[in-house]
């Protein structure tokens, strides 16, 4: 092969390689789009409707009570001192805004330790985590998150007494997020 036909199909593999960056980092194509159909068809199984369902469906409730079981532990949930707020029906179930704050004074004697939310119908029901220390300051947690479905979603606060603080409140999904 003569140096001017190397150079040829390092520049053709080099604008394909620019070509499709631009084209997946814009959203046009997706990662799985990249590969031939052939190579996909070979190495990846598409699963089955009965699987893609099963994969869609929320936690169940023995899962969403083990990880309130394992962060609670033997401590009582205390219904005041933690506000979730949330609006009740969600315009873009793929992007919701929660928000959470406590109610009481934080400070170097008085603060939070860990802070989750769990989605409890998401089939992945722990959304995020979160720890602080004394030097945190004020503790407030605004994020966004993904609902499949119509859920309630809970805030467990640990508070460096020990104490745990709770919230739960109930969002209306438009339509299921997880599955779009």
């Amino acid at each position: 092969m003569s140096r001017r036909q190397n150079r040829r199909q390092f520049l053709y593999a080099l604008s394909m390689t620019s070509l499709s960056t631009a084209l997946y980092s814009s959203g046009i194509i997706s990662g799985l789009s990249l590969l031939s159909q052939n190579a996909h068809a070979q190495d990846t199984p598409t699963p089955s409707p009965v699987a893609q369902d099963e994969a869609l469906k929320g936690a169940s409730m023995a899962e969403v009570q083990r990880i309130i079981d394992d962060f609670v532990g033997d401590a009582s949930i205390h219904e005041e001192g933690l506000s979730l707020v949330m609006d009740p029906l969600a315009s873009n179930p793929a992007s919701i805004p929660v928000q959470a704050a406590f109610d009481e004074e934080i400070n170097e004697n008085n603060y939070c330790e860990e802070l989750i939310f769990i989605a409890e119908g998401n089939p992945i029901p722990l959304a995020c985590r979160f720890k602080f220390t004394a030097l945190s300051g004020t503790t407030e947690v605004a994020f966004r998150t993904r609902l499949i479905d119509a859920q309630y979603i809970r805030a467990l606060a640990r508070m460096n007494d020990g104490r745990i603080l709770g919230a739960r409140r109930y969002v209306t999904v438009v339509a299921g997020a997880c599955g779009m």
